[in-house]
């Protein structure tokens, strides 16, 4: 599992049990409330990046291995050595995961969502500022969440 995927999952747990605790626990939760939101933003952002960073690993590690002529030996599991067989190019990475980020951050908007119609519902936030910290994440209000 990639970082910005286990990150996003860590988050979206730790406001799942915000919004399912009890309302004096909310509420404390809710004294920092900028820094998990904080925490949400950097995590969709680092989510939304992801094949960015990719493709600069991808790019540095095929110059490297261009420039220095890498050769790397598949192991022989007959000699327990060097396989004569293989053609010592190094394997470059594989862009993996797509559908895991999609869900991961669809989860991340979702929990971050029902934590602050939470917060909403026990009159810890108004309604401008609901709609300004959904805006903030890319998510719109149903009006059924609030009641």
């Amino acid at each position: 599992m990639i970082y910005t995927i286990e990150k996003a999952n860590l988050i979206s747990e730790q406001l799942r049990k915000f919004t399912t605790g009890y309302t004096h626990h909310v509420v404390g939760h809710f004294s920092n409330i900028e820094f998990w939101m904080n925490e949400v933003i950097v995590a969709l952002k680092a989510i939304d990046e992801h094949r960015n960073r990719f493709g600069n690993i991808y790019d540095a590690q095929k110059k490297w291995t261009e420039e220095h002529g890498t050769v790397v030996y598949d192991y022989c599991r007959i000699c327990q050595g060097r396989c004569e067989f293989g053609d010592g190019k190094p394997t470059l990475p594989k862009l993996k995961f797509k559908k895991e980020k999609v869900d991961t951050r669809k989860e991340l908007v979702n929990s971050a969502y029902y934590f602050l119609t939470r917060c909403y519902r026990i009159g810890l936030l108004t309604n401008e500022e609901l709609k300004s910290q959904c805006d903030s994440i890319g998510t719109s209000i149903d009006p059924n969440d609030l009641r």
